[in-house]
């Protein structure tokens, strides 16, 4: 059976309860949106008829994951919705958008070599994109928002592997890391302490030459192409999965991306990347439970507000960064757990999106004022880059992710 005709399989599972609609961060702000439940199962009846009424809403789905977490039936709301924008993606007649955004999907799609052109000069690029004409410019050309944010970029995180490629013969303490574009080109130095994390711990990282997860392509329209990104990364990783050493990612998109959709495609390796992946804290939170976690940590006395990220929450493995946290002396973290930032990956720097995204993220952004102006904390952290991006954008708070926490504790930082 196919992946559309799994999902069919499962459209009587949904009872219409609309829980999924009624926790949708974006039906919650628009009004026009019909909603996870109507856009996907729905819906769904309607495409499985070929019957198309006007799918313009399938852009409005942010791909948070939400309608997915509430579900007490455990459909796969947002895999509908992808299944159906990759079913228009291959019927051009159908295809409503312009020109412009067609574009504009393929710019945003690729985030990997926007990171590759931006690192060549990261100086002058954060520059560039700092002035208000170039800013107007891509909102009309592109329809990238003038007013949203847009990460800076920094020297890029460097590729770690064993000279010729090998696999030392003890491989019980290596880790492969699976860094993402926005850590390696916009964020390399939370890469570079991370590593330095991992191998304080005891293990030796290796950083294989990887290509985008995939996700921002499939959020833009760009299917193929996230597949191909899916089938050489998985072939990098092949030699390494086969020896049972274990994935580690610092991005919870990435993370979600290697652990659901990773194991769909069609090769050998694809059978082991969903088990052998984890989450740098649920793997740190698993050596812990073992015994295997070094505790020789520092007091760092400081307070700070969490944010989970929603992709974090769809791993299904709780909040591992807390657990670790919670172990060093003098750190106080404060879980906001408000919601959705809005940004969720290229979704709020679209021009159309921006008011929209921004009223998503507007819970979080005043749980966060609230909590600082009260004094709960100082800064604030979360795993995800982007939600990182939106929180400083929406608050001004400094925002960092929590392995650098770890890092001081560690005096490694």
């Amino acid at each position: 059976m196919d992946s559309r005709g799994e999902l069919a399989a499962r459209l009587d599972a949904c009872q219409k309860c609309n829980v999924c609609t009624a926790q949708c961060p974006v039906a919650k702000v628009n009004p026009n949106f019909m909603g996870p439940k109507g856009l996907g199962p729905d819906m769904e009846r309607f495409r499985r008829g070929q019957i198309i009424l006007g799918e313009t809403t399938l852009d409005d789905c942010s791909n948070c994951k939400t309608c997915e977490l509430t579900c007490p039936s455990g459909v796969k709301i947002t895999e509908m919705i992808l299944e159906a924008r990759r079913a228009v993606s291959k019927a051009p007649h159908k295809n409503t958008l312009g020109l412009k955004l067609r574009l504009r999907g393929y710019v945003l799609g690729r985030a990997e070599y926007l990171g590759k052109l931006g690192v060549i000069w990261p100086t002058m690029t954060n520059q560039v994109l700092k002035i208000k004409l170039v800013r107007l410019a891509l909102d009309k050309a592109l329809a990238i928002s003038k007013s949203g944010p847009l990460p800076a970029y920094r020297k890029p995180l460097e590729v770690r592997v064993d000279k010729g490629g090998k696999i030392r013969a003890s491989v019980s303490q290596q880790v492969v890391y699976f860094p993402g574009c926005y850590t390696r080109y916009n964020e390399a130095d939370t890469g570079r302490i991370m590593i330095k994390v991992l191998e304080h711990v005891g293990f030796k990282t290796i950083v294989p030459d990887f290509h985008c997860c995939g996700l921002p392509l499939e959020a833009n329209g760009q299917f193929e192409k996230a597949e191909k990104n899916g089938l050489y990364n998985l072939e990098l990783m092949r030699p390494y999965l086969e020896a049972g050493i274990p994935i580690i990612t610092s991005c919870t998109s990435c993370g979600l991306t290697l652990k659901e959709d990773y194991p769909k495609l069609p090769t050998t390796s694809a059978q082991h990347v969903g088990a052998q992946t984890y989450d740098l804290f649920e793997f740190l939170w698993q050596l812990y439970e073992k015994g295997e976690l070094p505790l020789d940590f520092q007091e760092v006395k400081t307070s700070y507000g969490y944010h989970p990220p929603c992709h974090l929450k769809a791993q299904g493995i709780g909040i591992p960064a807390l657990r670790i946290l919670g172990l060093i002396p003098g750190v106080k973290i404060r879980n906001l757990d408000a919601g959705c930032c809005g940004l969720s990956g290229s979704y709020g720097f679209k021009a159309e999106k921006y008011d929209k995204a921004m009223k998503i993220g507007s819970t979080l952004f005043e749980a966060i004022n609230v909590g600082a102006g009260r004094g709960d904390f100082q800064a604030m952290t979360t795993e995800c880059g982007v939600c990182k991006v939106q929180i400083q954008h929406g608050t001004g708070l400094p925002t960092e992710h929590p392995v650098l926490i770890l890092a001081k504790a560690y005096r490694l930082y």
